[in-house]
């Protein structure tokens, strides 16, 4: 349940929580539409200045529109709850692809980047906004496939910077967060968000989110001054202007990075054409991704002649030569002397014109010793990291699939680790199949419920919950079960009730409606739940039982009483006469949870008893062939048999009308209502009876209706 209330929303269910609050989703009652409601931590809406520019700015957020931004809608506070309305996105966000996939194929991440940057270049040319949180989180996929920039209510515009400097908090998430936003030192803008996209950028082609092994404090402290691998070092086939525009979005200093968005989509346009990056390589340790030594030389200008590439290569062939003959003569040399250097023989120099465009031979990489222990623990981390992320999702036996069938890195080592969260995923996934099986057995028990319940059985229904909530597997659904019995057992001594309206008229002469006609007599007592009545001439004492009541007699002591259950007693009266509306309303009123599923109930069974439309009519004549050989229908094709029911053809449509006019005794009804116990016991979930619902409870309505006039039969 939700710790929040807000006037004119209903909250359905948490979808999400992070540092900047809860998300719910939530239906907007007076447009009856799913929305998203983000309640803010009580750190901020506590503080009257922090509730007053957040409302602002996200006004100032509500008046863009545009298809890649989440839509906000209102800002509020309510009862000490500073919250924001917004569109609901019936989707996932980015950074659950990512989880599920691994990584990401670059042209996928490129697609997805470039969604964000026109968003982000639309907010920021209308509005001067700064989201200054862009992380795959923040990024969500709607159902049709369209990309989404989410929580942009909270972002800051140029205007208000001066508020948020002047607090101590910074804005961001460490992963993602520039550097300028962690020094605090100046006015931020939309370079910020260039630069917390190149680091989603980076994880999804690799699937490592930027210095994911440091805590928050030491990942911020990270941006400013540390470095990330090249993609390629961890993903190899990236292509090399795939990283080139990671590098150039990661550039530390703003001033040198990517101006703006027009410059991101320039560049990000010409590498989606599987162009080469155009600019030059940034200096040596000037971007947060430090380039393989591989990637040092820079791109040759498509502009030049075909004589270029030949010069350099023979350029590059001479001096290779001439090292080599000097490293030749130097050995020669210490092998002569016995490794003992010549004291006052000069150094030879050499002396190599340099080739133009020709950069200085990249230095050799530094080999680093490999810590097995510490990558162990990181697979072992990252196993740990997929498991929950399995639980969080639920997909227990997807987790316990990707747990046996893993084949990366230091697979022997975790294998023990491995068996044992396998075993506990397996423990979680039977008690998620007795969950989901629990709830299967509550359908159906609420199939039989509402099915006594509409053809009058309230005692029956009643022993049916009584039976349900002695089973613990059904203890979830115990405060239902509890209002369910309520008014059930209210129904069952409903007669006792309305017999007591009677009262007033002991001793009077009174005229009754009965079932059998009108019938004038002298009321003398009520008393073993029954009217005790003389006729006109005292001749005679009848005994009148609430079941011999005519049904308008019944309904209008009932509107009298103005009952719960007697709501109830009536809407199902008004159902089985086909009086849709009035039958809603009644139940509607009963107080109970009862009400609503009987009216879904009913809804469920109207649907199934529409007369099917012309294009239906070659699959209804197929489904009634094959019907012949279904043990549900042969079944209860023979129980209507017995009942006196007998189709020459199985015809759908005219079976529940010969259903409900088909004259019983009461000895035959109670036979077959017996039987039908019976047929549901055996049959009762089979495809046959689920399907035609209808013609079942039809059948009992019939039983039910024959037992009861019966009785008044001369």
């Amino acid at each position: 349940m939700s710790d929040f209330t807000l006037a004119g929303f209903e909250l359905i269910e948490k979808v999400g929580e992070g540092g900047m609050g809860q998300v719910w989703k939530a239906r907007q009652l007076s447009l009856d539409r799913l929305v998203a409601i983000k309640f803010l931590p009580p750190r901020l809406s506590h503080d009257p200045e922090s509730i007053r520019q957040i409302i602002k700015e996200a006004r100032t957020a509500a008046k863009l529109k545009h298809p890649g931004i989440v839509h906000v809608y209102d800002a509020s506070e309510q009862d000490g709850h500073c919250c924001l309305v917004m569109e609901y996105v019936d989707g996932y966000t980015v950074g659950q692809w990512v989880t599920r996939k691994k990584l990401l194929s670059y042209k996928d991440a490129l697609v997805v980047i470039e969604s964000v940057a026109v968003a982000l270049k639309y907010a920021w040319r209308e509005a001067g906004l700064i989201h200054c949180d862009i992380k795959p989180e923040n990024i969500m996929i709607d159902h049709d496939g369209t990309i989404k920039v989410a929580d942009l209510g909270l972002s800051i515009t140029r205007e208000s910077q001066s508020a948020h400097q002047a607090s101590d908090e910074i804005v961001g998430t460490p992963g993602y967060i520039s550097p300028e936003q962690v020094r605090g030192d100046v006015q931020l803008d939309c370079r910020t968000d260039i630069y917390a996209l190149g680091c989603c950028l980076y994880q999804m082609v690799t699937g490592e989110r930027p210095f994911k092994s440091l805590t928050d404090s030491e990942a911020m402290e990270a941006q400013v001054s540390s470095q990330i691998p090249d993609p390629r070092d961890l993903v190899p086939g990236i292509p090399a202007s795939v990283c080139g525009l990671i590098e150039w979005m990661l550039i530390k200093d703003r001033e040198h990075r990517l101006a703006d968005w027009d410059a991101v989509l320039k560049e990000l346009h010409r590498v989606q054409k599987s162009s080469m990056f155009t600019r030059e390589v940034p200096s040596e340790g000037a971007s947060t991704m430090r380039r393989r030594v591989q990637a040092t030389a820079p791109i040759p200008d498509s502009k030049n002649d075909g004589r270029r590439p030949a010069l350099v290569r023979i350029a590059v062939i001479l001096v290779v030569g001439v090292l080599l003959a000097a490293i030749l003569e130097w050995r020669t040399r210490w092998v002569i002397h016995k490794k003992i250097p010549i004291v006052g023989d000069p150094i030879p120099t050499l002396t190599v014109k340099a080739v133009t465009n020709v950069p200085p031979p990249a230095p050799h990489p530094v080999v680093i010793p490999l810590n097995h222990d510490k990558e162990i623990a990181r697979a072992t981390k990252r196993i740990h990291r997929m498991v929950e992320d399995f639980i969080a999702s639920g997909d227990f036996s997807e987790g316990i699939q990707w747990l046996e069938s893993y084949s990366e890195g230091y697979a022997k080592e975790t294998l023990g680790l491995r068996q044992n969260l396998a075993q506990s995923l397996k423990t979680k996934k039977e008690v998620q199949d007795e969950v989901v099986k629990a709830e299967a057995d509550w359908t159906n028990r609420l199939v039989e419920i509402t099915s006594c319940v509409l053809s009058g059985k309230y005692m029956v229904a009643h022993q049916l919950v009584d039976a349900a909530q002695k089973e613990d597997k059904l203890r979830k659904h115990q405060t239902e079960m509890v209002s369910m019995n309520r008014i059930l057992e209210d129904a069952c001594v409903l007669p006792d009730k309305v017999l007591k309206t009677f009262e007033p008229d002991v001793g009077r002469i009174v005229v009754i409606q009965l079932v059998r006609g009108p019938f004038t007599g002298r009321l003398i007592a009520i008393r073993d739940r029954k009217l005790v009545m003389k006729t006109m001439n005292d001749t005679a004492q009848i005994d009148v039982r609430f079941e011999e009541l005519s049904s308008a007699e019944r309904q209008a002591r009932l509107l009298a009483l103005d009952l719960p259950e007697g709501n109830l007693v009536r809407g199902v009266a008004a159902y089985n006469g086909e009086k849709d509306d009035e039958a809603e309303a009644l139940l509607g009123k009963t107080g109970s949870v009862l009400g609503p599923m009987l009216i879904e109930r009913k809804k469920a069974l109207a649907g199934f008893a529409k007369p099917p439309e012309p294009a239906q009519d070659i699959a209804r004549a197929n489904e009634e062939a094959s019907m012949v050989e279904d043990p549900a229908f042969i079944a209860f094709a023979k129980l209507l048999k017995r009942a006196g029911i007998d189709l020459a053809q199985h015809d759908l449509s005219k079976m529940r009308s010969a259903i409900e006019s088909a004259p019983m005794s009461c000895e035959i009804a109670k036979q077959a209502d017996r039987a039908m116990d019976e047929y549901l016991e055996a049959h009762g979930t089979s495809t046959f009876a689920e399907k035609h619902a209808d013609l079942v409870l039809a059948f009992q309505s019939a039983c039910g209706r024959a037992m009861r006039q019966s009785q008044f039969r001369p």
